[in-house]
C-alpha cells in the first residue's frame, strides 16, 4: 500500500512547471520555429543559448540566473528527453534536484537513474543506471518524467551516501513535510540486506524537522560526531520589545546560543524579504545584541557553511565558548531525550 504522501504511480503531480525561458527546448522545436541549424550552432557559439545535451538547449540568459540546483535539475529533464528508454526511473540525487533537496556541496556531474530491467549497475561519464525492481508505489510522473518520491528518493542517497547525506536529507524532507520518519523506516523494512542500513536507520531517529538549512543538519551532524551536547533547535526568544527570533541552536543547560549563517541569507535577494544586504547586516547585529542581553544567555556563537563542514574545527569554536565537550557515546545516549523535548518560548 503506499504511503499518505505518495500518488499512485504514473499519475501527474502538482507541480510547478519551470518557467518558459528555463525549460529545455529541443533543437527541432528551435528550428521549427524559424532557426535553421546553421544559426542554432551560431547562437551557441555567441552564448545565446545553452547545450544542455545533444539537440537540448536553454536560453543563456535564463540559464544563468538559476541556482545550481535549478541548473542540474534542467541537465536531468535534458538528458532524459534525449533517451527513448521508457523504463528509466530519476532517482537519487537526480531525483532529489527534482524534488528541492538539498546536496552534499556539490551537484553530480552525471544523470542518476534505476532501470528495472538490469540486474547490475552501469555507469557512464553521463549516466549512472542501478538495477531494479522498485516497487510502483515508490514512482511518480513529473511533467513527464518518472521519478522516484521524495521518501524513496531519501532512502535512496541515505543507503548509498551514508550518514551524513542521509541526515541532510531526511531534515529537509521532515521540514518541509515531504515525508514522515514513518514512511523512511518502511522502506528500510523492506530493503533489510541494504548497505549502511543501520546507520540509515541511526539517521532517522537523528533527523529533526528543526534543522533550517543544509548548513544547519551537517552542524548537527558535527555535534554527534565530536561529542559536544545537541542542542535544541528553533527555539522562540523574547523580551520587552517583543520576539528577538528563533535561534538555530540553543544550549539551554549552558546558556549558549549557536547561530549558523549562510552567505544567501545577505546575498540572495530571495532571502532578504526586501531588504538590502547592508539592512541584513544591520538587523542581524540588532538581534544578537539582543539575545546577548536575554537573561538566559551568556554566550552567542556564530559559524558559517563552510565550519559546518569541519567537524573538529566547529566543536573547537564551541568549547572556546564554554560548551563542555562529552564523549560521543555520552552525547548519543542524550539524543532521544533531546529528541522528543519541544521549543517552548523563552522570555
Amino acid at each position: 500500500m503506499a504511503s499518505p504522501q505518495q500518488l499512485p504511480p504514473r499519475r501527474s503531480i502538482a507541480r510547478p512547471a519551470p518557467p518558459p525561458l528555463t525549460s529545455p527546448l529541443r533543437a527541432s522545436d528551435l528550428i521549427a520555429g524559424g532557426l535553421d541549424d546553421r544559426s542554432l550552432r551560431h547562437s551557441a557559439a555567441r552564448g545565446l543559448v545553452t547545450r544542455l545535451a545533444p539537440g537540448v538547449y536553454v536560453d543563456s540568459l535564463a540559464w544563468r540566473s538559476l541556482s545550481s540546483a535549478e541548473q542540474y535539475g534542467a541537465r536531468v529533464r535534458a538528458r532524459l528527453l534525449r533517451i527513448p528508454d521508457a523504463r528509466l526511473i530519476a532517482s537519487h540525487w537526480s531525483a532529489a534536484a527534482l524534488w528541492n533537496f538539498p546536496v552534499l556541496d556539490s551537484w553530480p556531474s552525471e544523470v542518476q537513474v534505476i532501470d528495472p530491467s538490469r540486474t547490475r549497475g552501469h555507469r557512464t561519464p553521463t549516466l549512472v543506471r542501478r538495477p531494479g525492481p522498485i516497487d510502483p508505489d515508490d514512482i511518480l510522473l513529473d511533467a513527464g518524467l518518472v521519478i522516484t518520491t521524495p521518501s524513496r528518493t531519501a532512502v535512496d542517497i541515505a543507503l548509498t551516501e551514508g550518514f551524513t547525506a542521509a541526515v541532510l536529507v531526511f531534515d529537509h524532507g521532515l521540514r518541509h513535510g515531504l515525508f514522515e520518519k514513518g514512511h523512511l523506516h518502511a522502506h528500510l523494512d523492506r530493503r533489510p540486506k541494504a548497505r549502511r542500513l543501520r546507520a540509515a536507520r541511526r539517521a532517522v531517529d537523528f533527523a529533526d524537522p528543526g534543522a533550517a538549512s543544509a548548513a544547519e543538519s551537517f552542524s548537527r551532524v558535527a555535534f554527534l560526531t565530536t561529542g559536544m551536547p545537541i542542542p535544541l533547535l528553533q527555539v522562540p526568544f523574547f523580551d520587552s520589545s517583543g520576539k528577538i527570533g528563533d535561534t538555530d541552536c540553543f544550549w539551554s543547560e549552558f546558556g549558549i546560543v549557536g547561530e549558523c549563517d549562510g552567505d544567501l541569507k545577505y546575498l540572495d535577494a530571495r532571502y532578504r524579504n526586501g531588504r538590502t544586504a547592508e539592512r541584513v547586516v544591520l538587523d542581524e547585529k540588532r538581534r544578537q545584541t539582543r539575545l546577548e542581553s536575554h537573561r538566559l544567555v551568556r554566550r552567542v556563537v556564530r559559524w558559517d557553511y563552510a565550519l559546518s563542514r569541519q567537524p573538529e574545527r566547529l566543536a573547537a569554536r564551541l568549547v572556546d565558548a564554554g560548551l563542555p565537550r562529552l564523549d560521543a557515546r555520552s552525547a548519543a545516549s542524550r539524543l532521544a531525550s533531546r529528541a522528543v523535548q519541544e521549543s517552548a518560548p523563552i522570555d
